[in-house]
C-alpha cells in the first residue's frame, strides 16, 4: 500500500480520469515493469498534473453540491455509493511529486534540465498540498506524515489528523514560496502544464490556495484562521480581473479532452443536466418546477412565489442549455429522484448542462478570480483584513462581476446586481457571499459541497430517495475497501479519533461543525 511505483507514459493517467462515470475517482495506478526506470522530473510533473482537471469537474461532487442532477442513473444523486478509493492519488500523482522532490534532493544536477531544483521543489510542493487539502476535505484523517515512503519506508502508514494536514499543507505553501527563484525565464520549468514555468504566477496559487485553507478553519481554530489568512492575503494572492484565473487546459485530441465532451459527445451519454436547487436560484424565484408532482411536501424547491422586481441570472444561458424547441425555456431537473420517476421526464423536459462546459477544450477553473472576491469578502466581514482595499460588500459585488465577466456576460451586471435577492445586505450578508460563491465556481462541486457543509449556505435538501443512513446529504466520503483492509488497524484508529461509529457518510470532518 502506498508502494512507490514506476512512471509509464502520461496516457496511462489520462486513460485512468476518463474510464469512468465519475472521473475523478481514478482508483489505483497500475504501471508496467518493462517501462523505463528513470523517469525525467519534466514528465513526472506533466503526469501530476493530469488529474486536476477531473477534481474540479467531478460528477460526484457536482451532484453532492446540487449542481447537477443524473437524468437517467441516478444512484450518484441518492448517495449509493459510499466508499472511494484514495490509491489512486498516493500511487499516482502523490508518488510522482514526491518522486520530483527526492530527485532534486538527491540528484539536484541529474534532473536540473528540467528547471531550477529549488523550482522544481516548491512547485511540487504546492501541486501536492492541492490534493493532500482536496483529499482530506473529503475523506478527513489520511495517511500523510508516514505516506509516500515506499518500499523501504513503511507500507502501513497512520493517519494523521486533519487539523495535521492543514497545519502540515499551509506550512509547506509558505515554504515554497519562500524558495521559489523567479529571477528565471519561465521556460525554465518543464512539464509545467497549469502555469507554464511561471514561477510568478506560482507563488500566487500557493498564497491563493492558503487563503482558502484558512477560511476553511474558521470554525475550528479562528485565531490562526485570521493570522494565515491575513498573511496569505499580504503576501498576494490573485488578481481579480480574471487575468490570473488558475486554470487547466484539455486539447482537442481524445486521450486529452474534457470529459463532460467525452461523455456527451465520445461516449454518447446524455445524462447531465441543471439541478432544480440551481436553476431555482439562478431564476430568483421566478422559477416554479414543472416537475412539482416529484417533490415531496418538505422540499425547499417545491413552491417559490414570483417576484416583480427579479432579474434572471445573467448566467443561465451559459450553464444550461435551453429545453429543445425553445431559445428561451430553460428548466431544471428534480434532485435525487428514483430512476424510476427520474424516466418518466423526457430529455425534451429538462436543461442539460450548457454547451460551453462541454466543447473538446473547455477548460477546468481551479481558482478564479470571483472565488477569491467571494473569499476576500467573506475574511472581511470577519474583520481579518480590516485594511484591505475593499469592504465585505465591495469584495461582494467584484466577485459578481469577476463571474459574469469570466463567461462573457459582464454587460448583465447593472441590472443583475439590483435584484432583491442579490443586492448586498449586511444582515445576510455570509448567506449571499456563499450563495453566490456556490452559483460562481460551477461545476466545481467538491469545493462547493465543502463550504456548503462548513456554513450551511445555500439551504439544500436531499431528495426523497437519499440512501445515507440518516436520509441526509452527505458529510464525508468513505474509505476505500482496500484501504479498510490492508491497513486495518489504522483505518479503526483513524475511525475512533474522529468519533465515527462507521466508515460511512454521515461523519463530519475537522472543521465541519455546526
Amino acid at each position: 500500500m502506498k508502494m512507490k511505483k514506476i512512471l509509464t507514459v502520461i496516457t496511462i493517467s489520462v486513460a485512468l480520469v476518463f474510464s469512468s462515470c465519475n472521473w475523478d475517482d481514478f482508483g489505483d495506478l497500475n504501471v508496467n515493469p518493462n517501462q523505463a526506470t528513470t523517469p525525467t522530473t519534466r514528465a513526472l510533473l506533466t503526469n501530476s498534473m493530469i488529474s486536476l482537471g477531473g477534481l474540479i469537474l467531478s460528477t460526484q461532487g457536482a451532484l453532492y453540491a446540487q449542481h447537477l442532477s443524473n437524468k437517467q442513473y441516478t444512484s450518484g444523486d441518492n448517495y449509493q455509493v459510499i466508499n472511494f478509493s484514495t490509491d489512486g492519488f498516493f500511487n499516482g500523482p502523490l508518488m510522482d511529486l514526491q518522486k520530483i522532490i527526492e530527485m532534486n534532493t538527491e540528484t539536484p544536477n541529474a534532473v536540473a534540465i528540467d528547471g531550477l531544483n529549488v523550482n522544481q521543489i516548491a512547485v511540487a510542493k504546492i501541486v501536492m498540498c492541492y490534493y493532500y487539502l482536496h483529499m482530506t476535505d473529503r475523506w478527513g484523517d489520511l495517511p500523510y506524515s508516514e505516506a509516500l515512503r515506499g518500499v523501504e519506508g513503511l507500507l502501513l502508514p497512520k493517519f494523521d489528523s486533519q487539523e495535521a494536514i492543514y497545519d502540515g499543507c499551509i506550512q509547506a505553501l509558505k515554504d515554497a514560496v519562500a524558495a521559489i527563484d523567479t529571477s528565471v525565464p519561465n521556460s525554465n520549468l518543464r512539464g509545467d502544464i497549469i502555469l507554464g514555468g511561471n514561477m510568478s504566477r506560482w507563488v500566487k496559487f500557493a498564497n491563493t490556495m492558503r487563503l482558502n485553507a484558512a477560511l476553511r478553519m474558521s470554525k475550528v481554530n479562528p485565531t490562526k484562521a485570521a493570522t494565515e489568512f491575513a498573511s496569505a492575503f499580504s503576501a498576494g494572492v490573485i488578481a481579480l480581473d480574471n487575468s490570473e484565473n488558475i486554470i487547466y487546459n484539455y486539447q482537442n485530441v481524445q486521450a486529452y479532452e474534457n470529459p463532460y465532451y467525452n461523455s456527451f459527445v465520445t461516449a454518447g451519454r446524455a445524462d447531465w443536466v441543471i439541478a432544480d436547487p440551481l436553476m431555482n436560484m439562478m431564476q430568483l424565484d421566478t422559477y416554479t418546477s414543472p416537475h412539482l408532482s416529484y417533490y415531496s411536501a418538505s422540499h425547499p424547491y417545491k413552491t417559490e412565489s414570483g417576484k416583480l422586481d427579479v432579474v434572471a441570472d445573467p448566467r443561465l444561458p451559459v450553464y444550461a442549455n435551453p429545453i429543445e424547441n425553445t431559445t428561451s425555456t430553460y428548466i431544471g431537473m428534480p434532485y435525487g429522484l428514483s430512476e424510476a420517476n427520474a424516466g418518466e421526464i423526457s430529455a425534451a423536459e429538462t436543461s442539460f448542462l450548457g454547451n460551453a462546459f462541454r466543447q473538446r477544450i473547455s477548460p477546468a477553473f481551479i481558482y478564479t478570480s470571483a472565488h477569491v472576491a467571494f473569499v476576500l469578502a467573506e475574511g472581511r466581514l470577519n474583520g481579518w483584513i480590516n485594511s484591505a482595499p475593499l469592504t465585505a460588500q465591495q469584495y461582494y459585488e467584484a466577485g459578481i462581476q469577476a463571474s459574469l465577466n469570466q463567461h462573457d456576460v459582464g454587460a448583465g451586471y447593472a441590472d443583475y446586481i439590483t435584484n432583491s435577492e442579490v443586492a448586498y445586505d449586511a444582515g445576510r450578508a455570509q448567506e449571499q457571499i456563499i450563495t453566490q460563491k456556490w452559483i460562481a465556481i460551477f461545476p466545481n462541486g467538491y469545493e462547493a459541497w465543502a463550504e456548503w457543509r462548513r456554513t450551511g449556505f445555500p439551504s439544500l435538501a436531499p431528495g426523497d430517495n437519499a440512501l445515507t443512513p440518516n436520509g441526509q446529504i452527505p458529510r464525508r466520503q468513505a474509505y476505500g475497501t482496500a484501504e479498510a483492509n490492508a491497513n486495518s488497524d489504522n483505518h479503526k484508529a483513524a475511525l475512533t479519533n474522529q468519533g465515527f461509529a462507521a466508515d460511512d457518510l454521515t461523519g463530519r470532518v475537522w472543521w465541519d461543525k455546526p
